[in-house]
């Protein structure tokens, strides 16, 4: 399985999109006059019984499907919604540059007592609300889990697990365990959380997670190495068959089990085992971490971990049965959506799909970014910037499988690059002086009126104008992308 080309060429639709758009793409972002539908009366309370499937436990935040096909959040109160938010509403954002210019909200007065995180919390929120926002997405203060606005919370199960901990090892359980029990346990009754992001961005690739990585070099009794070892006999009825595949002369079992590392060599014999080693460890991962959190909260979604513009089959498959949404990160330029990878992840999970993070930057931004980091979706200036939103918005709106996408992010980055890793795009819907960017803004506040109207009317409406290549032969559901 050529993996690396794939991972090359679906992240190159966005990345090179973003990066390398052309003038074309640029130039309808920039002078695109959207024509969005008047909003209908919206959906005020839907019963539960009438969805052909509802996960989720009553009372907290659940996801559910129409007769038809379609994809929903469902409030506490029962309603449907298609949920547009924001990441990221901090008080502050700091950058590299200590004397520089750096992201300070005119809400906060600079102390981090509870008392004054509240008061900031309480100013903002209204701000992020009357531009049109329904909810919160990853990123954002705690602060703010006790505002009455629907949130999400990431997480980031990897970063609490020893460096060079491996998943099947007992001090990755434990410290994931932690990680969990933290974070999740004090939000357990809370109403207004929709649910968790298990991890961000985490790397799928053979040279991160493959066989080899769980196997060559550890002792014997290793349990990554015995796990990589279940695989192979699961996979190869003999010991003959494996010989054969891989081009060996091992005399039984135990001789592969004493062997330092996998053979090299055999194409064939390691792209069977990658493919089906990728998905073990896919299953064993949202195994170990959805377990861990329905133990210490039983009460709200599991949303998946935000792939970072694609995810390999094996992975979103992995997750079937045990996560009740997928979430993907995707930035795009032309503000159109790859059909196969949304179709793959939804189908192969059988989940809906969240885009956990979008957005548009352009260098025309009042904080001076210049997008040293190259930061995928980039555009002409901030018109093209609300185009963007109000494209893209809609489009995800008309799939009948994604039920919700979040901005990246509420304000600018630092000029001199945000100080954990040097990103300094112009992402912000404030720029650093705490200003809104009124073309985008004014683009949430129209926009979000008609998601639900369009999500709705999706599993009926052919719209190929959703997708950056829709397959030429398709039925209208088809191209909706109903998961089954």
């Amino acid at each position: 399985m050529k993996r690396i080309s794939i991972a090359l060429m679906v992240l190159g639709t966005a990345a090179v999109a973003g990066v390398v758009s052309s003038l074309t793409v640029r130039r309808h972002l920039a002078s695109a006059d959207v024509a969005l539908p008047r909003p209908n009366q919206e959906i005020r309370h839907a019963d539960p019984a009438s969805f052909s499937e509802v996960r989720g436990r009553d009372g907290f935040w659940r996801v559910a499907r129409t007769h038809e096909g379609i994809w929903w959040f469902l409030s506490p109160q029962n309603r449907p919604e298609f949920l547009n938010g924001v990441t990221t509403v901090q008080p502050a954002l700091r950058g590299r540059d200590p004397h520089g210019p750096d992201y300070v909200s005119c809400d906060w007065d600079g102390r981090a007592d509870s008392s004054s995180l509240l008061v900031w919390a309480q100013q903002t929120l209204d701000r992020v609300q009357t531009m049109g926002f329904k909810s919160l997405g990853a990123w954002c203060n705690p602060v703010m889990h006790q505002m009455p606005v629907p949130m999400t919370q990431d997480l980031n199960v990897w970063h609490w697990v020893p460096y060079d901990a491996r998943l099947y090892s007992p001090d990755w359980r434990s410290s994931a365990e932690a990680a969990i029990r933290e974070q999740a346990f004090p939000l357990r009754e809370n109403r207004n959380l929709i649910g968790y992001y298990i991890d961000n961005e985490l790397s799928w690739d053979d040279d991160a997670v493959g066989p080899r990585i769980y196997f060559d070099q550890l002792p014997p009794t290793d349990p990554n190495r015995l796990e990589v070892l279940r695989v192979i006999r699961d996979t190869w009825p003999d010991v003959g068959a494996f010989n054969r595949d891989w081009h060996t002369s091992f005399r039984d079992w135990a001789d592969l089990e004493n062997h330092p590392k996998l053979p090299m060599g055999a194409r064939n014999g390691y792209e069977t085992l990658e493919n089906r080693w990728l998905l073990h460890y896919a299953r064993s991962y949202f195994q170990i971490t959805t377990n861990l959190i329905r133990k210490y909260d039983p009460n709200h979604l599991i949303l998946g971990c935000r792939y970072r513009g694609w995810a390999p089959a094996e992975v979103p498959e992995g997750a079937r049965g045990f996560t009740d949404a997928q979430s993907l990160n995707y930035y795009a330029a032309d503000a159109l959506l790859d059909y196969n990878t949304f179709r793959t992840i939804s189908e192969r999970s059988g989940q809906p799909l969240i885009v956990s993070e979008y957005s548009f930057h352009s260098l025309d931004g009042r904080s001076g970014n210049r997008n040293l980091s190259r930061f995928p979706a980039l555009v002409s200036d901030q018109q093209a910037r609300a185009n963007g939103y109000r494209e893209m918005t809609s489009r995800l709106a008309r799939v009948p499988f994604v039920i919700g996408a979040d901005w990246f992010q509420w304000m600018d980055e630092p000029p001199s690059g945000r100080l954990c890793d040097g990103e300094d795009a112009n992402m912000g819907l404030v720029d650093v002086h705490d200003k809104p960017y009124e073309p985008l803004a004014d683009a949430v506040r129209k926009t979000t009126p008609v998601l639900n109207t369009l999500h709705a009317e999706s599993a009926v409406v052919r719209d190929v104008t959703v997708w950056r290549q829709p397959p030429r032969e398709a039925h209208p559901t088809q191209l909706a992308g109903a998961a089954d």
